[in-house]
């Protein structure tokens, strides 16, 4: 009968020891979660930053086009100039965010006859403006159009926001812009109509 030393009957004891140690041991599984769950919070960080300042931009973008169709609809008579000057101020509405992403459409539309709008005059910042006795490109509500020989102050912005993260955007949703838009309605104020040289 052959004896074996000791110290080789111990080695697989040992061994086992170490693994049931190694296995008990909890001091790296907190660095282990963090760095599964890094990845996921980060992505969720930045979805919720991009998310707000769509968000921002989106009301500042309805705004502009509120805010110049109220201006435009409180006088009788405007000069070109005069609505350029008011789109200017609408562009800087949009602060911090670039200007040059917006394009500006400021209209007066005549109720013809009933159903059948038609754009008196027309300007446009970044943009032309649409075709003088012409329908409107848009759609106007039918409620806007039942009143025959009726005049309507139409504002209309459209912003491309690029958002800071587009590279990543685009590999996820095919595009690396989103199209922000807004149009006001408004009656004018002082007089049937605002008169605009053109």
């Amino acid at each position: 009968m052959r004896i074996f030393p000791l110290r080789s009957r111990q080695e697989p004891m040992r061994a086992f020891r170490r693994l049931a140690r190694f296995g008990s041991d909890r001091r790296g599984i907190a660095a282990v979660e963090f760095a599964l769950v890094l990845p996921f919070m980060l992505l969720l960080f930045l979805g919720m930053v991009e998310l707000n300042s769509a968000l921002t931009l989106d009301r500042k973008v309805s705004q502009t086009a509120s805010a110049l169709a109220d201006l435009v609809a409180q006088t009788d008579k405007l000069t070109s100039a005069q609505v350029n000057d008011l789109m200017e101020i609408s562009e800087a509405m949009l602060d911090p965010y670039p200007a040059s992403g917006i394009k500006l459409v400021v209209s007066s539309v005549w109720m013809k006859d009933v159903n059948k709008p038609r754009v008196v005059w027309s300007r446009g910042l970044n943009t032309g403006g649409w075709s003088k006795n012409s329908p409107p490109p848009i759609e106007i509500p039918d409620s806007l159009t039942k009143q025959k020989d009726t005049y309507l102050i139409v504002s209309q912005a459209i912003y491309t926001h690029r958002p800071t993260f587009a590279a990543i955007l685009k590999d996820v949703f095919s595009t690396d812009t989103i199209e922000l838009s807004d149009t006001y309605f408004m009656r004018p104020r002082v007089s049937t109509n605002v008169e605009c040289c053109n």
